[in-house]
């Protein structure tokens, strides 16, 4: 039960350092300029959700909190923020554009590989902390080109989501047989076999 607590914790001071990221950064001023984007954001990430109920790659630890919160705060909240953060301080040139992403991808992602020692974040089917990187790059990338080429950045977005899904084989279809275990899924990831799974790295 303590863990647990530490662990709440944990997920809790992870989500208030990306609200004070945005105070001290002041980009909560361009929330209005970038609303559209932080949408794009959303959506692709309450995408990889649904795409991968049944075979999720990456999934955020949530031993002692709901996981449905988990995921709606890191879908509606986190991950946009953390993108309007980026957005709002972008440099107009393309060489310190380069330079910047660059240093926010090296960023996201050590903190993610922190967040993933401490038993924050869950990897599966051969994930692991460079996809992430890659992913962050992606998403930092697209959500910039998202201001001025919408369309085309949701093409690429389709893109790669479809090329992600062929790489770590996702089931989509229908009648697949992993859907006769759908309830299974939840049990594997958000039960007490998954804080034993965690724990045991202890």
């Amino acid at each position: 039960m303590r863990r647990k607590q530490i662990t709440s914790r944990k997920h809790i001071w992870l989500i208030l350092s990306v609200f004070l990221l945005n105070i001290v950064l002041k980009s909560y001023r361009h929330f209005p300029k970038y609303h559209k984007n932080l949408l794009y954001v959303s959506f692709f990430n309450a995408l990889y959700y649904w795409l991968c109920k049944r075979h999720l790659v990456w999934e955020f630890i949530p031993s002692g909190m709901n996981w449905r919160l988990v995921r709606y705060i890191h879908i509606i909240i986190v991950s946009p923020l953390l993108v309007l953060a980026f957005l709002a301080k972008i440099p107009n040139s393309f060489g310190k554009q380069a330079i910047y992403l660059i240093k926010w991808v090296i960023t996201a992602t050590a903190v993610e590989y922190y967040i993933y020692r401490k038993k924050l974040i869950l990897y599966a089917h051969g994930w692991n902390v460079f996809w992430s990187g890659l992913l962050y790059a992606m998403m930092f990338t697209f959500s910039h080109l998202f201001t001025k080429r919408p369309i085309a950045t949701l093409f690429l977005s389709f893109c790669s989501t479809v090329i992600f899904i062929i790489k770590f084989r996702v089931p989509l279809k229908r009648k697949h047989l992993s859907r006769k275990f759908d309830r299974l899924v939840d049990v594997y990831y958000h039960t007490f076999l998954e804080d034993i799974a965690s724990y045991w790295k202890y």
